[in-house]
């Protein structure tokens, strides 16, 4: 049951309780309390029947029923405090598992983060977690508990014979044996079911966030067949840990049924001798009859180690990610000139780079376009220059300044980032569009709204700014949604402002809007655009035309169609027209 890793996890793991010293104290002093009224129950009734029955004592009468009810009465109040203690020291422990989780999750890198389902990580910070409970709140109650009172017994059944004591003894290695193999078996399939619960509970999110496309395609039974597929593995692992617990405890108590079986018997040859008093005799077999409940707990309570500890394996998996690198630590005026020279940059385990040997300089408060077909590297781009990744060689420049010796909450607080994939939360407009801000007066953030004309149908809604809009916004059309998202880049005017087809969900009559917001904004700004609309290109100071990574052309609009290269060739053939899909 307690191998090394089993115990290095469990220490890790009661590490979350060890600031409640004070707590833990009171746990345990009740624990030694309910321990020593177990073979205090036995010695009452060795006199009981010594005393009381067969002496005639008239001082027991009165006495021994006393001593009785005040055992079960000292054994139930610590056993009351004992729970509430352990089931606070549990809950304490699982906030704090929850937070750091959920902290590790806010620092991973980007490229780390995107390597783990949304299924999955939710599944680690609600099911893993809430296995890790009962070895939090139970399990080491159990076994400090009942450890103490098997030792207890044991030695009181010592003082009376150790003989037979010895011969209880020799069942013990057995015992552990069986228990030994129980716990391997358990802790596979336990694993087995954290990886089933995170398929399953990824599986269920995109349904959930399907739910049009499934209906639309018809997939209703695909997903069924999958889901139930998925559940299917869940019950066959979880019935072999069912399994396996069953056969578990029955058999440890068959194997100390045995072995008391062997011990009455030669107790009662003993007790023929006069090796017994009758008091002594059902004293000892009472100490006997009473290690039954805690071997079975102990035995019993390897399932719920087991899987605990399969859970925190997936738990600390997760908490010992390394977070984001921030090793810069300068924090300059920013102008918001970005310069590449030779920057080269592979995503993980893919061999060929996805910015490969690009040089050019983007100006300070001018706006720049990002030109390309899919894949040839322009988000990519962005996310390096907002620190989302770090490039493999070659170097970026910010104001003549490495971007990697910017202290990097402070690079972010001076970008602004707008993208094609609207991020909307299940909250007020108010809220959304002064995300992460809570400086901001009401004015500032109506300001921000008209200038990404989102006022116009905020000032219409029954509750105004105080509206909430639903899970990602799921109340608004596409165009209002990223008039918001817009508008919450407005609100934090900050010196770089990047925007990722910031206006494809937009319908002409918006995206005009948007175009004369723009032209306000782009004042005094640095603004990169990765748009396909020629009519957010045309007005840009320079283009980037990029192509597997590789810088082709530069130039504005008039200049690169002068060149009749690759930016003339996709103008030419719609890619840049506002009828195409996108680039």
């Amino acid at each position: 049951m307690f191998d090394k890793t089993t115990v290095k996890l469990y220490r890790r793991l009661l590490s979350y309780i060890a600031p409640y010293k004070a707590m833990i104290a009171l746990t345990i002093f009740m624990l030694l309390a309910i321990a020593a009224m177990e073979p205090a129950t036995a010695a009452i009734l060795k006199d009981l029947v010594d005393r009381s029955l067969i002496e005639k004592d008239p001082d027991s009468f009165l006495l021994l029923p006393l001593l009785l009810a005040g055992v079960f009465i000292v054994k139930g109040v610590a056993e009351y405090f004992s729970k509430v203690a352990s089931q606070w020291l549990a809950q304490k422990a699982i906030l704090q598992i929850r937070a750091d989780m959920h902290r590790k999750m806010q620092y991973l890198p980007l490229a780390k983060f995107q390597q783990y389902s949304t299924g999955t990580l939710m599944s680690k910070i609600t099911y893993d977690v809430a296995q890790t409970s009962n070895a939090l709140s139970e399990a080491w109650i159990v076994i400090i508990r009942d450890s103490l009172i098997v030792l207890a017994l044991f030695g009181y059944m010592l003082s009376i014979s150790w003989e037979l004591t010895l011969l209880m003894l020799l069942v013990g290695p057995i015992v552990a044996w069986v228990i030994d193999k129980a716990s391997k078996l358990m802790r596979q399939s336990s694993k087995h079911m954290q990886t089933n619960m995170g398929q399953l509970t990824h599986q269920l999110e995109e349904g959930l966030v399907g739910y049009r496309d499934i209906k639309l395609y018809g997939a209703e039974n695909y997903e069924q067949n999958r889901f139930h597929s998925t559940a299917s593995t869940l019950f066959k692992h979880s019935m072999r840990v069912t399994k396996v617990s069953a056969l578990n405890v029955p058999l440890v108590q068959v194997l100390a049924a045995l072995a008391l079986s062997a011990v009455i018997y030669i107790a009662m040859q003993m007790s023929a001798q006069n090796a017994f008093t009758p008091g002594e005799l059902l004293s000892y077999i009472t100490a006997m009859a009473l290690t039954f409940e805690p071997i079975r707990r102990l035995t019993n309570i390897n399932i719920t180690i087991q899987k605990g500890m399969a859970a925190a394996e997936s738990i600390f998996e997760l908490l010992d990610q390394a977070e984001e690198k921030n090793e810069g630590c300068l924090k300059p005026n920013i102008k918001g000139q970005i310069t590449f020279n030779t920057l080269v940059f592979c995503y993980p385990q893919v061999s060929k780079p996805a910015i490969n040997q690009l040089t050019f300089t983007i100006p300070a408060h001018k706006t720049t376009a990002l030109v390309g077909q899919s894949g040839s590297g322009k988000t990519t781009l962005v996310n390096l220059i907002a620190g989302f990744y770090q490039p493999n060689s070659g170097e970026i420049l910010l104001d003549d300044v490495q971007l990697n010796e910017i202290e990097l909450n402070y690079l972010r607080q001076h970008i602004a980032f707008v993208s094609q994939n609207v991020v909307l939360f299940n909250d007020s407009i108010r809220a959304n569009i002064a995300y992460g801000h809570d400086e901001f007066d009401e004015q500032a953030i109506i300001q921000a709204a008209k200038d990404a004309h989102a006022w116009e149908f905020i000032e219409r809604l029954p509750q105004g700014l105080d509206t909430t809009i639903g899970d990602n916004g799921a109340m608004l059309s596409g165009g209002q949604r990223q008039r918001i998202a817009i508008a919450r880049a407005f609100l934090k005017n900050a010196p770089i402002l990047i925007m990722d087809e910031a206006t494809s969900a937009l319908d002409n009559q918006s995206e005009a809007m948007i175009q004369q917001a723009m032209e306000k904004l782009r004042q005094n700004r640095t603004v990169i655009i990765i748009a396909h609309r020629l009519s957010t290109i045309e007005n840009a100071d320079q283009i980037a035309v990029m192509e597997h990574g590789e810088l082709k052309e530069l130039g504005n609009h008039q200049q690169l169609l002068a060149l009749n290269g690759l930016y003339a060739g996709l103008y030419q053939q719609g890619a840049l027209d506002e009828r195409s899909s996108g680039i």
